[in-house]
C-alpha cells in the first residue's frame, strides 16, 4: 500500500511501527537538507516512492542503523535538490541543527518520553489492548523521531566527505576548504 503511515495502521488496524518506511514527520520550519547529500550519506537509493537502503555501497558501518524510519526521514525531511550545485556544509549543518532542534521540541511537547511509555508497557501486561497499541504507538512515534534525530546527527559528521565525493563537487569542495580554511583550524 502506497504512502502508509502509522496513524493509518493505528487506525485501521490497531498497530504501529517505529520503522515503517513510509511514515510522516510534518516540520513547520524552514530548514531545509540538500535531499542527494542525505541519501548518499546513508546509501540510499531509488525513487523517493521507493527508497532502499543499498546495502551493496555501504562499508558495514551503516548497515544496522539504516532502518526505515532513516528512509521515513528521507522522505520526510524538508530539502532541496539541484544537481548541479553541491550543498555548502556550513549551512548544510546549520540546517540539519535546525531540523533537530525542531523534532527535539515535538518531543518535549509529549507528556511523556519514550522510555517512560516504554516502562508502562513492561508494568501493565494485562492492560487492555486498545490502551496497549495506544501507548505502542506513541512510543514509536517517538522512536521515529528519535532516529530522525540521530539521522541529523550522522548526517553532520559523514555529510563533507559524501558531498565531495564527486568530481564536479570536488572542486567545489576544494575551493570552500581553501577559502574556509582559517576558520576550520
Amino acid at each position: 500500500m502506497h504512502g502508509e503511515k502509522n496513524n493509518m495502521f493505528m487506525e485501521r488496524y490497531g498497530f504501529s511501527s517505529p520503522t515503517n518506511p513510509c511514515d510522516v514527520i510534518n516540520f513547520s520550519g524552514n530548514a531545509k537538507i540538500q535531499k542527494d547529500s542525505f541519501l548518499s550519506v546513508f546509501n540510499i537509493s531509488g525513487l523517493p516512492d521507493e527508497f532502499y537502503h543499498n546495502s551493496l555501497l555501504s562499508r558495514g558501518e551503516d548497515s544496522n542503523f539504516v532502518d526505515g524510519a532513516v528512509i521515513a526521514a528521507a522522505r520526510a525531511l524538508l530539502s532541496w535538490s539541484d544537481r548541479d550545485m553541491p550543498p555548502v556544509p556550513s549551512v548544510e549543518r546549520r540546517a540539519a541543527r535546525e531540523l533537530q532542534e525542531e523534532c527535539r521540541q515535538m518531543l518535549a511537547s509529549l507528556l511523556t518520553t519514550s522510555h517512560e511509555d516504554q516502562q508502562i508497557l513492561d508494568s501493565n501486561p494485562e492492560a487492555r489492548r486498545t490502551r496497549e497499541a495506544a501507548i505502542k504507538y506513541r512510543l514509536h512515534r517517538k522512536l521515529l523521531i528519535g532516529k530522525v534525530i540521530q539521522a541529523l546527527e550522522m548526517y553532520q559528521e559523514r555529510m563533507l566527505f559524501c558531498c565531495c565525493s564527486s568530481s564536479r563537487s570536488l572542486n567545489f569542495c576544494n575551493l570552500y576548504l581553501y577559502e574556509n580554511y582559517k576558520y576550520l583550524t
